[in-house]
């Protein structure tokens, strides 16, 4: 719990609204009331954070920085599935590389017979 607690101290109000909406619910009920019992000791009641949300003033990322495309926020962990790093924001949860769901892209031949197929066939 500690641990948790700890993370939000490091977070601005902006992180901690986007926290709030978007991850919070990842947690145990008994967590999610320490979290409340945080962000209320912080004056974050829903409506300061959905106000928080809408006028994030977060900039892009400086160069060689990755910021999350949902929060701004630049506290990414990277993490090695198979032979690619998947990205996912501490804050908000976002998905910013998701290396198991990359469509794969497929070649001209097989459009051509794709086409050739469909034109056969309907």
């Amino acid at each position: 719990m500690n641990q948790i607690i700890s993370f939000l101290n490091g977070l601005d109000d902006y992180e901690l609204a986007y926290f709030a909406k978007f991850k919070i619910q990842t947690y145990s009920p008994e967590t999610q009331l320490e979290i409340n019992r945080h962000l209320r000791g912080k004056g974050l009641a829903e409506d300061r954070i959905n106000r928080l949300i809408a006028a994030n003033p977060k900039k892009e990322a400086k160069k060689g920085k990755v910021r999350c495309p949902r929060c701004s926020s630049d506290k990414i962990r990277t993490e090695k599935v198979t032979f690619k790093n998947q990205m996912i924001c501490n804050v908000c949860e976002y998905w910013i590389e998701k290396p198991n769901s990359e469509k794969r892209k497929k070649s001209i031949w097989y459009h051509i017979y794709d086409t050739i197929f469909h034109l056969f066939t309907s």
